[in-house]
């Protein structure tokens, strides 16, 4: 008989030998009476001092149709050296977290807290984020009663008491739903989860955070397209992106697009308002630093250090700190190239528009515990993925996130194609560059329309997170095969 276990954390169902949750990430507890499961991240290893010069394995492959074809990449690998230091971009009065700034320790065992105070990934229980007060990057409903219009009413008559208010009325619940979505209440009063009253965005009852109008956007323009989801899972989107496109009739950079994923820290305290400041502050000096003449890599640097600064700037405490992870793109149709900077595990993909083209590849590396590992040789990727702390991040942008590099890499590819920027609700389904290109063929061709067809792929293959993808064409015959890196 096949037993079948369920998380504690998310009641996610999972298989017996399973050591922790596909769905939130977290560790599952042993089976009682029996033997601990075969965790491959007990496998004593060395601790390595630095990753500047980890073996690195190649990446993308040849395409069909015969002989070999360009690539975007060195020929040892993706790229993996820091460019960019974001050191002092957090607020002054920040502590350097413990072991930031090195390699990871060597491998814990898999109950052990993620390497290098790593925060777990995943869509777990969500720490209630409490309320705040509305600033200019408030992203949730604030009640203003007094705002509200008021109907006069005569004067009272000398001496007369005052009249006892009405009692409230029992609301009816479920609350009936507006439009397509089954948890928009007709009435910004009620829960959207239980028969509770709402204040401030949140439940007076049960404390949940409501819906948004963030749990499905859309962003479309002629260069790009985005499409961000809430998924099936989680009660709220932290993921965000942003878009912005220099003028067809700009002097220094005429249709240059710049573009943004940030994916919210589950685990960390108002991870939706995190990522939408990060998005919108990075694509917004992205594009003002390119309008002005700057070279990509200098604009996407200080576009990173801007949006970690603004990310650490609405932090309470540094025990209560939003997180997010960033990745962005700089693409330049004059000069054929493409500009990818990032801190954590969103990616960016070059999706190949033909045999012609350069081959589909990841452009970027995770900063994570698994991909640590793996370049550090303590674990297979297989072994690595398999680990509890497989998505634990070792680099994030927030208050707490003490001294991290970001990575910046310019490719130049040979042929037209697609760059797309995601957060892990997609590529945890789809990781490899090829399967993404194969579910989506002619991307480039169709950016709106084929975002909208990630989001449905990721929902279809279950929706555990939440998904972001946006998609820039690349239409240019011009450039080289191989990277350029510092």
């Amino acid at each position: 008989m096949t037993t079948v276990r369920t998380c504690p954390a998310c009641s996610d169902r999972a298989a017996a030998g399973d050591v922790f949750c596909e769905g939130c990430g977290r560790p599952l507890p042993e089976r009682e009476g029996g033997a601990p499961a075969e965790r491959p991240d007990n496998v004593p290893t060395a601790p390595q001092q630095s990753m500047s010069g980890a073996t690195r394995g190649p990446v993308g492959g040849g395409g069909a149709g015969g002989g070999p074809r360009p690539g975007l990449v060195p020929a040892d690998g993706g790229p993996t050296a820091p460019q960019v230091s974001l050191n002092g971009a957090t607020r002054a009065t920040r502590a350097p977290a413990p072991g930031a700034g090195t390699a990871p320790p060597a491998a814990p065992a898999a109950d052990a807290p993620p390497a290098g105070g790593g925060r777990p990934r995943g869509g777990g229980p969500e720490a209630d984020p409490g309320r705040h007060g509305a600033d200019s990057f408030t992203t949730q409903p604030i009640r203003r009663d007094s705002l509200r219009p008021l109907t006069a009413a005569p004067p009272a008559p000398a001496g007369a008491p005052a009249p006892a208010a009405p009692p409230a009325p029992a609301p009816d619940w479920p609350p009936p739903a507006v439009g397509s979505s089954p948890v928009q209440s007709t009435n910004p009063e009620m829960c959207a989860w239980c028969p509770g009253r709402v204040g401030d965005g949140y439940c007076e009852k049960c404390g949940f955070l409501q819906p948004t109008g963030r749990d499905h956007v859309e962003v479309r323009t002629d260069a790009a397209a985005g499409v961000s989801d809430r998924g099936l899972r989680h009660r709220r989107n932290e993921d965000a992106m942003a878009i912005r496109v220099v003028a067809a009739d700009d002097p220094r950079a005429p249709g240059t697009v710049c573009a943004v994923v940030c994916d919210g820290v589950s685990s960390s305290p108002r991870s939706d308002e995190a990522s939408r400041v990060t998005a919108e502050t990075g694509a917004t000096v992205l594009a003002e630093q390119i309008r002005r003449g700057a070279d990509p890599r200098e604009a996407t640097a200080a576009a990173m250090t801007r949006a970690a600064e603004a990310v650490a700037g609405i932090a309470e405490s540094l025990d209560s700190a939003p997180a997010c992870t960033f990745v962005s793109a700089v693409v330049d149709p004059a000069a054929g190239t493409v500009t990818v900077g990032w801190v954590g595990d969103s990616r960016a993909y070059w999706l190949s528009g033909g045999p012609r083209s350069s081959a589909s590849a990841l452009l970027t590396r995770d900063d994570s515990w698994s991909e640590a590992m793996v370049q550090m040789g303590a674990l297979s990727r297989e072994e690595a993925m398999r680990s509890a702390n497989a998505h634990a991040l070792i680099a994030w942008m927030g208050a707490d996130s003490g001294e991290i590099d970001a990575h910046i890499t310019t490719v130049t590819p040979t042929g037209p194609g697609t760059v797309l920027l995601c957060s892990d609700g997609l590529w945890n389904y789809y990781p490899e560059a090829q399967s993404l290109t194969d579910a989506v063929p002619g991307a480039g061709a169709r950016p709106h329309e084929a975002a909208r067809t990630y989001i449905s792929l990721a929902l279809r293959a279950g929706g555990k997170d939440n998904i972001t993808a946006v998609l820039i064409p690349v239409p240019t015959e011009q450039g080289g095969p191989r990277a350029e890196q510092d």
